[in-house]
């Protein structure tokens, strides 16, 4: 027998039977592993491309009404503005002070701002905007201005 026929043989990776709950756990691994890895990450970090507060925006006749969703923050702690044809919505809300000898066996309630423009799609009345909150709900309405309001055109007979 040849020292060669001795030692185990090593097949190539292309010819392994891939188990596929192994392989998922591998990956899953791999991707927490990054987030434990960080140090000083940031929660929002991980929906970057989504948009908080989320938003329903409809438009009536003589106005535009803005519906956010803000829960947990209190209606001190959020700020409304309007500048040319765009909303800001600012809100900031704060962590409760740390314990040391808290134990956490989790910790993913979100603290901090956020800032959320809103175009409009035309001019409102600043001077008459109105915003009321409600179970984490803010609403603000928006009255159009008098150029924006539909204009009925009369017909004259010639």
């Amino acid at each position: 027998m040849a020292f060669g026929q001795l030692l185990p043989r090593r097949r190539s990776r292309a010819t392994e039977v891939v188990n596929p709950r192994r392989e998922m756990e591998r990956m899953f691994d791999q991707f927490f592993k990054n987030f434990r890895d960080l140090t000083d990450w940031e929660p929002q970090s991980l929906f970057r491309g989504a948009t908080f507060p989320s938003i329903d925006m409809y438009e009536e006749k003589d106005k535009y009404v803005v519906k956010a969703e803000v829960p947990g923050y209190e209606k001190e702690n959020i700020k409304i503005s309007m500048t040319d044809q765009t909303l800001q919505l600012r809100g900031e809300i704060k962590q409760e002070e740390e314990k040391e000898e808290r134990n956490y066996h989790y910790n993913e309630r979100y603290y901090g701002s956020f800032v959320r423009e809103i175009p409009l799609p035309s001019a409102v009345n600043a001077d008459q905007i109105r915003a009321a909150f409600k179970n984490g709900i803010l609403t603000v309405e928006l009255p159009k201005s008098k150029e924006a309001l539909p204009k009925e055109i009369k017909i004259e007979e010639k």
